[in-house]
């Protein structure tokens, strides 16, 4: 009997060797494993494990907006901390809450920064995010290729990921630059109007205000930065109406937390010529939109 189960295990030993030899090699060429629907989140989690990035004190925070219109350089030159940007394309509040519950165990921030619009108050969370915060620490920093069998996807998603990924390039501290000539624009992009608000707006708002209890708990500062929308998606007085209600709404939520709101919303310094589309601003004007954010948190971080 015990040569029958010697015999059985040393046959699963031989199996599962190769196999564990095989999805190493696949990560070490670069096939990563996919954790969440979000390529770019992916691939900043993985660079984080890599580069043992750990013990961040000014933690940013956000979707596009915040990757594309917090310039990195300006943030690092004039603030002495260790700064990275954890931003990535879609994340909603929603998200943004359970995740930073997550971050912050690992970083122990004094700062948050969450560069926003009402983009980032429309949509569901993303439960594929759940993938990558119930998984342990341990397991995050180093077996990353865990993922391969957590997620149980295919070999051949894995590959058709890596190749048929938008080309993007982070800096060092986890930003990207966004330029365009303003005649090579989308125009679809450039006229779109978004439906705001959504049936899932109200979720996101108790979100905020769930991350923002959270972060004051932990005696973390917030600083929510409403970022500039382009002149013409203001375009009515219902819309003028809508928008200024977010304002308001998000202004409440963050100070009644203890956190900073500031709103950089001024169609006369942020002229449309600085977008790409509505609400998403080329290099020149997160130069200017960040030049403004580091005068005013200077007022604050020590």
């Amino acid at each position: 009997m015990k040569k029958s189960i010697n015999r059985f295990l040393l046959k699963i030993l031989l199996f599962v060797i190769p196999v564990l030899f095989f999805f190493e090699i696949l990560f070490r060429l670069g096939f990563a494993p996919i954790i969440t629907n979000s390529t770019l989140f992916d691939v900043k989690m993985l660079a984080v494990q890599k580069h043992h990035i750990k013990n961040i004190k000014l933690l940013a925070m956000g979707s596009s907006i915040t990757l594309y219109e917090l310039n990195s350089d300006s943030i690092v030159q004039n603030f002495n901390l260790p700064y990275y940007n954890f931003a990535s394309w879609g994340l909603q509040i929603a998200d943004m809450n359970k995740l930073l519950a997550s971050l912050v165990k690992t970083n122990k921030p004094k700062y948050i920064i969450i560069c926003s619009s009402f983009p980032d108050f429309v949509s569901p969370p993303n439960n594929s995010y759940l993938n990558y915060i119930n998984t342990s620490n341990y397991i995050k920093d180093n077996f990353p290729e865990f993922f391969y069998f957590k997620t149980y996807n295919s070999i051949h998603q894995v590959i058709r990921r890596k190749f048929n990924t938008y080309p993007l390039y982070l800096d060092n501290w986890g930003g990207a630059s966004l330029s365009a000539r303003l005649r090579n624009v989308n125009s679809e992009k450039w006229k779109e109007h978004d439906i705001f608000p959504t049936k899932y707006t109200p979720g996101n708002y108790k979100a905020l205000d769930s991350l923002g209890a959270f972060l004051f708990e932990q005696k973390i500062k917030l600083i929510f930065v409403q970022v500039p929308i382009k002149k013409s998606y203001i375009n009515s007085d219902q819309s003028k109406r809508v928008i200024l209600a977010h304002f308001d709404r998000c202004k409440s939520i963050v100070e009644g937390k203890g956190g900073i709101y500031l709103n950089y919303y001024n169609t006369t310094i942020f002229t449309d010529s600085l977008f790409i589309d509505q609400y998403h601003l080329q290099d020149a004007g997160s130069l200017i939109l960040t030049k403004e954010i580091v005068a005013d948190l200077k007022k604050v971080i020590k």
